[in-house]
């Protein structure tokens, strides 16, 4: 129901039609005006209430207020209405009912007005959730991380958050109406940047790493994407560019490569040449205090040798599992490893319990469950060996327990592992438990290492797909 004032000279006159009106909306009849959402005023009222009635229509624009004029069929009253063409909007009178009033023929105009309110008000609430969507968007683009342009469709840009004032050293009155050539270090051929706008003019994402320029001359690298701004018709309306720089990761990664190359390089060649000459004095020397230290310098040697090699096994492993993009069946993974490692260590034995729903994983994770079931029986000091595996669906994880009957991992190891964090006076001695670690953490899982006087236990938690 409505709510519809009755603006009418004469008592008898409001209570006729408040009659009529309340058969189906609610009749307002004070005789001050009120916001309402249907105004009925009669010829004689009508100078009295006009400016408020404007007032309140400029107020509630664009929502529509409509009011019914009732003019008398031989009234002398003349009541000046602009024609709607010239009329500035929103008009004041909608439309004019002649007295006296045919009650179908009214509510019919009633039933027509207000529909037309409520789809103005329905625009009027889509507006404003877009409007606050668009706030909150804006909101979201200001403070975000990243260095954020948009551009339209000739490249001109047009917006800049701060994240790109701070990174370019481009304020956004010196980035906006220009291009993004401003950052260009000439590093990049021209074929790169037609390549680029070919793509995202096909209405395509592009994605590449790029050394651009600083305003002060500055060289930095980015990670950049850019994609087109569509309508609903997939028309292209702009460009929106995402720049994360990378300058610092991509030192450090060449510094690594570096190290690890020169470091393996110099430990082969003078490991190997260390074990030599160790060999040809063991043949010279008779003592056996003598040729007891060279066999643990021999030892020693040979272990820094193993740690080089498994270094490098480790770096390629990791490269090769997290470009890795297929899925396995969780049962089927832990039923291939075990069965390799009960043909590698004939003595050890492996229990495998799998849940009634086996899950399916991201297969990045594989080489880590094969390097911590493996460790279990590389490490165990018992007799008879053992390793049981348990699995467990909970909603959109799963989590792997590994049990062994070996001597546990060291306090000083499993710190660092779970802390994920080495420092100078607390290390790791070796590469296995980093690598589950690595693998298990881009994936988003989790790992958690219990030990005790029966063995090592470590549940391991990963996403399902």
């Amino acid at each position: 129901m409505a709510d519809i004032q009755l603006l009418l000279a004469g008592d008898g006159n409001r209570e006729a039609l408040a009659s009529v009106v309340a058969e189906h909306h609610t009749p307002l009849t004070d005789d001050e005006f009120q916001e309402a959402d249907l105004h009925i005023v009669d010829e004689s009222s009508f100078p009295k209430y006009r400016a408020a009635i404007e007032a309140y229509k400029h107020r509630a624009d664009p929502v529509f207020c409509p009011v019914i004029l009732v003019r008398r069929e031989r009234s002398r009253a003349r009541v000046d209405l602009p024609d709607i063409d010239a009329a500035e909007q929103p008009l004041v009178v909608n439309d004019i009912v002649t007295a006296p009033i045919d009650t179908q023929a009214l509510f019919r105009t009633i039933v027509n007005l207000l529909a037309r309110r409520r789809r103005t008000e329905d625009l009027v609430e889509d507006l404003r959730e877009q409007n606050n969507e668009l706030r909150r968007f804006r909101n979201a683009v200001e403070h975000a991380g990243h260095a954020i342009l948009i551009t339209n469709t000739n490249g001109i840009i047009e917006y800049v958050n701060p994240a790109f004032e701070e990174l370019t050293g481009f304020s956004a009155d010196e980035a906006i109406g220009r291009t993004p050539r401003i950052l260009k270090s000439g590093e990049q051929g021209e074929q790169f940047y037609e390549r680029l706008w070919d793509t995202i003019c096909r209405g395509e994402v592009w994605t590449s790493e790029i050394v651009n320029e600083r305003k002060s001359g500055e060289r930095f690298i980015i990670n950049q994407t850019i994609a087109p701004i569509q309508d609903a018709d997939g028309t292209i309306q702009g460009f929106v560019g995402m720049q994360d720089e990378i300058t610092g990761r991509r030192l450090r990664e060449q510094q690594l490569t570096v190290f690890h190359r020169i470091l393996r390089h110099n430990l082969r060649n003078n490991g190997t040449t260390i074990s030599g000459r160790a060999d040809i004095l063991s043949e010279l020397v008779e003592d056996d205090d003598a040729l007891g230290h060279l066999e643990t310098i021999k030892a020693n040697v040979q272990s820094l040798l193993d740690i080089s090699e498994k270094a490098h096994h480790v770096q390629e492993l990791l490269a090769d599992s997290l470009t890795n993009d297929v899925e396995r069946e969780l049962e089927d993974v832990l039923s291939d490893i075990t069965d390799g490692l009960a043909a590698a260590y004939p003595d050890a034995e492996f229990v495998v319990e799998s849940g009634s729903e086996p899950p399916t994983i991201d297969a990045k994770v594989v080489p880590a469950l094969q390097e911590l079931i493996e460790n279990g029986i590389k490490h165990s000091d018992a007799s008879a060996p053992r390793v049981d595996v348990r699995t467990e669906r909970n909603g959109s994880t799963a989590t792997v327990t590994i049990a062994d009957n070996g001597p546990g991992i060291p306090d000083q190891e499993r710190r660092v592992i779970e802390a994920a964090d080495e420092k100078p006076l607390e290390h790791g001695s070796g590469l296995g438990l980093w690598f589950a670690y690595w693998l298990i953490s881009y994936v988003g899982g989790d790992i958690d290492i219990q030990t005790d006087g029966d063995g090592t236990r470590i549940a391991v938690t990963i996403p399902v797909r």
